[in-house]
């Protein structure tokens, strides 16, 4: 092998210790392995001089881990000292450009720099959701502001929901620059070109996505593009590459010619904007770069190794971040894939097009189990979508350069560059809207640690085989590992095909309500035709919601209603929206955050609905109580009616309303019986009894996840639920939970073995 692959014993060290920050007995425990293994080394040194022993990776790997546990031996994240919600005077500043909300104001992911405590300003830099009532002013970016804040738990990357209470002050601004204004001429030279056009092109060439509305950014991820319109190490080689080649066109010297490129991609990484992600993009992409410059993949790992390590001792959070692993994986298939990727792309397409293909693939293939983990599904179109769009790239980008480079002294020639680029990105749009609409564009893929294991070993499998049989010298190894990846392509394609274009769903008997087991959280549908329905929660963010919907049949949700914002009701929204299931009308309740989810309706007590046999009326939460009250406490609370011949059956749901708030709506809206009672909170005993009592139900539905920490469900429910002689139906024991309703009432099903 010429490849030498030591350098990611560092980074696997550095990663490790980054990730886990084990407890400081464990550090002990390392330091003294650490202590042995240089021991056995020295003896070895001194018996072999010129022998490198087996430990000598995993050496390097301790020292590696002891490096970074050394220089932040795991000091606590600040924050704020109270864990509730509360006001405070705050600094914060937008790290996304906010979006316009109802009512004329904007909101968006920032950063909270600071915030009074006591009379002083304490530094703490926190992740949060800033809503404010107003437009931003101008190119305002630091503000000071009296805010409203509340702990988001597990919604999103952020920590605090944050909503402005007062008018903000400004107190610094992003005065224009150069980059900025040749950004505004460019985008100005955009007018005329298609919507598509127009929202891509400042994604492909600089990361800038302000300009995608929600279906087209939806499309982009679904199809398994949307990396096309970030900066990433990738994009930055392709860059670097191509800058390379026109130098040598030119004869300049090899030597002088890396200088122009470094110096050329310096540049081009100040004009994107000098965020973290974007010199880690930078950084990786050069070392990705001199990689296919030096010809020899000798030293590119072991300098990738490095640069990450050190990037990992200087901030060791980056090891949780999915950006920082995507940019190292995707530097490190470019480094050991593109060449026998060009080779065999070379037979194919012509040579300018083989290597800048040859890195999209490479990068993507290397990525895949992180991008199992950010997503339970896949896209059967992913890889050809990629295929398809990688030659379109090097066109874009060359041209685009280009025209950002004359779009100031010649703006007619930019503008002409700008409409021959507008086609093929307008081709990447319409490739991504198709690809999201083929059969298997949204299938399911092994859910948790199983599915991340089983994309990570195929990755590893295929880079082994490919690196092997392209750098051996020995035909018959050679040969091996070529037959080989015949056998796993033939094997992938006998098994991925079968199970996601000729996929059918697993339920074949009829139903009404189907309660999805999603772990610990809520997600029941209610079937609104053959194929469509309602949904009621989206369960938590790796529940497994668009999988459960697939299993059912559903290709369609016209109605979806939230509950509330708790993670284990709204975490599964991001699943859902890039499921490809088309999602109707988006109903939340009064007291839900405004910036959360748009567009959507807030709904009222005694606001009604209909569909196909069923119909909803809203019983609360009354308006007037939803000003400082908990999550739980502005769940929505909805009361079905279906139809069945003669024969009406009502099934009531309350989301995660607790026993006090519960007491004070029943005291106001009296309920009679209902059949079907979804237990409130997942069965905990502050849901209260006072709801089971008064709806008598037939059938009591807990969604609730297995062997779950929280005490859920309390029996004194349970039995508060069977005195009234109703059958408990409990997602932990019998997963997903059907039933069927008609004349003769309420039939009960799970997916493995009918209910008794």
């Amino acid at each position: 092998m010429r490849t030498d692959f030591r350098g990611l014993w560092l980074l696997a060290g550095a990663w490790l210790a980054a990730l886990l920050r084990p407890p400081g007995w464990a550090v002990l425990v390392l330091l003294a392995l650490f202590a042995g293994l240089f021991a056995l080394l020295l003896r070895a040194r001194h018996d072999a001089p010129h022998a490198a022993p087996w430990f000598t990776g995993p050496l390097v790997l301790l020292l590696a881990a002891l490096a970074v546990l050394g220089t932040h031996p795991g000091a606590a994240d600040c924050t704020l000292p109270d864990p509730g919600a509360q006001q405070r005077r705050i600094t914060a500043h937008f790290t996304d450009p906010p979006r316009p909300v109802d009512g004329g104001g904007v909101a968006g992911a920032a950063q909270l720099d600071g915030y009074q405590h006591q009379g002083q300003w304490r530094r703490c830099e926190i992740p949060i959701h800033l809503s404010l009532g107003g437009p931003l002013p101008g190119r305002a970016r630091d503000l000071t502001v009296i805010a409203s804040l509340q702990p988001a738990g597990d919604s999103g990357s952020f920590r605090w929901w944050a909503r402005a209470d007062s008018e903000p002050r400004v107190t610094s601004w992003q005065l224009p620059t150069p980059a900025s204004n040749l950004k505004e001429r460019f985008a100005a030279q955009l007018d005329g070109l298609s919507p598509d056009a127009r929202a891509l092109l400042p994604g492909m060439l600089y990361g800038d996505r302000s300009g995608q509305d929600e279906e087209l950014g939806e499309a982009m991820r679904g199809s398994g593009l949307s990396h096309l319109t970030a900066v990433s190490g990738s994009n930055i080689a392709l860059v670097g590459s191509m800058l390379m080649v026109l130098l040598r066109l030119f004869a300049v010297p090899r030597v002088l010619a890396g200088v122009l490129m470094a110096g050329g991609l310096g540049l081009f990484v100040a004009f994107v904007g000098p965020d973290p992600s974007v010199l880690r993009a930078g950084l990786m992409g050069a070392i990705a770069v001199f990689s296919l410059l030096s010809g020899r993949g000798q030293g590119s790992l072991g300098i990738l190794g490095l640069s990450a390590s050190v990037l990992l001792v200087l901030d060791p959070s980056l090891a949780a971040e999915p950006a920082f692993a995507l940019s190292v994986l995707a530097t490190a298939g470019i480094i050991m894939l593109t060449v026998p990727l060009s080779e065999l792309a070379a037979r194919f397409l012509p040579a300018p097009l083989a290597e800048p293909t040859a890195i999209c693939c490479a990068a993507q293939f290397t990525c895949l189990p992180v991008v199992i983990s950010l997503n339970a599904d896949f896209s059967l179109y992913s890889l050809p979508a990629n295929l398809l769009a990688a030659p379109l790239l090097p066109v874009i980008t060359g041209l685009g350069v280009a025209a950002l480079l004359l779009c100031t002294v010649l703006p007619g020639a930019a503008h002409a560059l700008a409409w021959l680029i507008g086609w093929p990105a307008e081709a990447v749009g319409q490739l991504a809207r198709l690809a999201v609409r083929l059969p298997g564009a949204s299938r399911p893929w092994p859910e948790g640690m199983p599915g991340i294991v089983v994309a990570a070993g195929i990755a590893a499998v295929f880079c082994v085989l490919l690196v092997a049989g392209s750098q051996t010298e020995r035909l018959r190894v050679r040969r091996i590992c070529l037959a080989l990846l015949g056998v796993l392509a033939v094997f992938l394609a006998a098994l991925v095909l079968p199970a996601t274009l000729f996929w059918k769903p697993a339920v074949d008997q009829p139903w009404s309500i189907a309660m999805c087991d999603v772990g610990q959280g809520d997600a029941l549908v209610i079937r609104d035709g053959e194929s469509a329905g309602w949904l009621i929660d989206a369960g938590p963010p790796d529940g497994g919601v668009a999988g459960c919907l697939r299993q059912l049949g559903i290709e369609s949700l016209t109605k979806v209603f939230i509950t509330h914002q708790d993670a284990d009701h709204f975490g599964g929204v991001p699943e859902l929206e890039s499921s490809g299931i088309d999602l109707g009308e988006r109903l939340v309740s009064a007291g839900f955050p405004e910036p959360l989810w748009q567009p959507h309706r807030a709904l009222l007590p005694g606001d009604t609905g209909q569909g196909q046999g069923v119909s909803y009326r809203v019983i609360g939460p009354d308006p007037a109580a939803v000003a400082g009250a908990e999550p739980n406490d502005i769940s929505l609370v909805l009361r079905f009616t279906f139809t069945r011949g003669d024969r009406q059956i009502d099934f009531l749901t309350a989301g995660d309303m607790e026993e006090q708030a519960m007491h004070r709506l029943l005291a106001a809206h009296p309920q009679g019986p209902a059949a079907i009672l979804k237990a409130s909170h997942h069965g905990a005993r502050n849901g209260g009894q006072e709801l089971v009592a008064a709806a008598r139900p037939q059938v009591f539905l807990v969604s609730v996840g297995a062997k779950n920490t929280y005490g859920h469900p309390n029996q004194g429910i349970l039995d508060t639920a069977q005195a009234q002689g109703a059958q408990v139906l409990r997602t932990d024991r019998l997963g997903t939970v059907l039933l069927t309703l008609d004349a003769d009432g309420v039939h009960a099903a799970s997916l493995g073995a009918p209910v008794r």
